[in-house]
């Protein structure tokens, strides 16, 4: 993300820095005499300069060359713009069919031929406004259709053949979904990329254009009513109550031996049975898929002795062999079960076994693949994840609290996820532990808020001691106080200030409760209004400064 990048301090990055520097230093060996170069000479300048505005876009190279050789007046002074990819293109295909330049003849009422006439060029308008761009010229020439048709039959052919492509990738996906076995899928993945005659990298990035083109979110969800009504119709829950919610992917990271696997087990025995989550957290019974790869069936059963795990049996189906194949296998399995959670140990183990590299951007694609699946299903899914070497201790040894850029591997998993958890210890007697919500795009609860937790050697479960759940407890009666007042009086309008005089006078609330607490609470009943039917309007007192509320229950 744009607000996340970080420029490279050291040495520029990316693969266009580096075509251009190996592309540099062998320029001077290009033979420009021969009948090859002077064929497709500004087709290669036009390239080089678009590469150099990675390489070198504070043109230090042009500007040192231009002082050696006594020209400073040639010296750039802006940093070069890198070229629309479109015009880019356009400009190529323009070299290569030797397109004569298109003037326009007239800018501004001053035709071009007085423009360029030494007394009239300070009052005329700028030459270069009198020249189409690239695309302009092409779309010039295609509508005239004239002589130089071959350049465009070119540019047909390509666009013709990217169209068989595309058909022939759709078609083929098509039938793959319908393979039973993930091996036979696999291999037929194989044949098609083969066939494509592409990179495996490519492959990946094509499949997920072709995902992300044909997503149901993209087809149906195409404006702000159908983006309502899809709100209104959707049953968004906690499947554990402010930790776990329907319809998303969290991930819960945390370093090895702090017990997150043995976490993930109490998850799924809680929900199977309904009951709350380190008994106090409420939870929503339903079927759990749990697939686990972090560790062997038999690790499992010893840590279900030691934990006395007894989920309901016919809640709880487990996996144990895994790899990224089997994802149409998991939402089958989802849809079949009725599944409302799905728990996955670890995402390292179960995406990265194919050969891809924790930091690249292609296995953030996984992430988006399994968002997908949540939303169609409206299942739960978490997914535990490591963390960097050494993340949880501080330069002298101490433990510290984790945060987002910890998390080990490419950020396009942090950006996938809808929320993410960090579990670490807190202090070195190695059961005081700390659950943080680090990413709230579920709004379960707010950013940083936290469970103070004790671990047992013996169980292998955690207790909940602390943190901010007796706050969240008080803000829970605070908010249903609030929406019972507002029942009470159905239609009627209440500011804030009133409202914060009626909840006091109701439960007896101390003065430490603010009004900036209570509208916090009425903020949520409002963003919550399909359930709550808590409506506001706008209140014009005439001052400045923020804007004031009124709020009813109008349902």
């Amino acid at each position: 993300m744009a607000e996340e990048f970080v420029p490279p301090t050291d040495e520029p990055a990316g693969e266009a820095w580096y075509e251009a520097q190996a592309l540099t230093q062998d320029w001077w060996l290009i033979d420009q005499d021969s009948s090859e170069w002077k064929q497709r000479d500004w087709e290669c300048l036009d390239l080089w300069i678009a590469l150099q505005a990675h390489y070198d876009n504070d043109n230090s190279q042009y500007n040192e060359r231009c002082i050696e050789n006594g020209r400073e007046k040639f010296q750039h002074s802006d940093p070069q713009v890198i070229e629309d990819i479109e015009e880019f293109k356009a400009r190529l295909i323009l070299r290569r069919g030797k397109f004569p330049t298109v003037i326009r003849l007239e800018v501004d009422g001053v035709s071009y031929e007085d423009a360029t006439k030494y007394e009239n060029r300070f009052n005329a308008p700028k030459i270069k406004r009198y020249h189409l761009t690239p695309v302009q010229t092409l779309i010039h020439y295609r509508q005239a259709k004239g002589r130089l048709d071959p350049a465009f039959a070119a540019q047909d052919e390509l666009e013709h053949e990217s169209q068989s492509n595309l058909k022939k990738l759709s078609m083929a996906w098509d039938s793959i979904k319908l393979m039973a076995s993930p091996t036979q899928r696999r291999l037929a993945h194989q044949k098609l990329r083969k066939d494509l005659g592409i990179a495996d990298k490519e492959y990946k990035s094509l499949m997920h254009t072709l995902l992300v083109e044909q997503s149901d979110e993209n087809v149906q969800l195409d404006s702000v009513d159908a983006v309502k009504r899809a709100a209104a119709a959707s049953e968004e829950r906690a499947v554990v109550d402010r930790f776990l919610m329907a319809g998303a992917v969290s991930i819960i990271a945390a370093e090895g031996g702090c017990g997150k696997t043995a976490l993930l087990w109490a998850i799924s025995e809680a929900i199977s049975n309904g009951s709350p989550l380190f008994g106090q957290l409420p939870t929503i019974k339903g079927h759990v898929v749990v697939i686990e790869a972090d560790e062997s069936w038999r690790n499992s059963a010893e840590k279900w002795s030691r934990m006395d795990y007894s989920p309901n049996k016919d809640n709880v189906y487990t996996q144990w062999a895994w790899d990224p194949s089997k994802l149409l296998e998991l939402e089958q399995t989802i849809q079949k079960h009725n599944s409302v959670a799905v728990l996955m140990d670890s995402f390292g183990t179960l995406f990265s076994g194919g050969g891809e590299s924790m930091n690249d951007s292609e296995i953030g694609l996984y992430i988006y693949t399994l968002n997908q699946m949540a939303a169609r299903t409206g299942t739960a899914i978490l997914v535990t994840h490591h963390l960097k070497k050494g993340a949880s201790r501080d330069n002298s040894g101490n433990p510290r609290p984790i945060t987002l850029p910890d998390l080990f591997g490419s950020s396009y998993i942090v950006n996938g996820a809808s929320d993410i958890w960090a579990l670490w210890r807190t202090a070195d007697d190695e059961h005081s532990f700390q659950l943080r919500y680090l990413k709230d795009r579920s709004m379960l609860v707010e950013r940083n808020f936290d469970f103070q937790l004790t671990g047992s050697d013996e169980s292998l479960r955690f207790d909940l001691t602390g943190g901010s759940l007796h706050e969240l407890e008080t803000r829970k009666t605070v908010k249903a106080k609030l929406l019972s007042i507002l029942r009470h009086s159905p239609h009627q309008w209440f500011t804030v200030e009133r409202l914060g005089v009626e909840l006091k006078e109701a439960n007896k609330f101390s003065l430490s409760y603010s009004a900036r607490a209570v509208r916090r609470e009425l903020t949520e009943l409002y963003a919550e209004a399909a359930v709550t039917g808590v409506a506001r309007r706008r209140v014009n007192d005439g001052k400045p400064g923020r804007p004031k509320f009124e709020y009813a229950f109008v349902r």
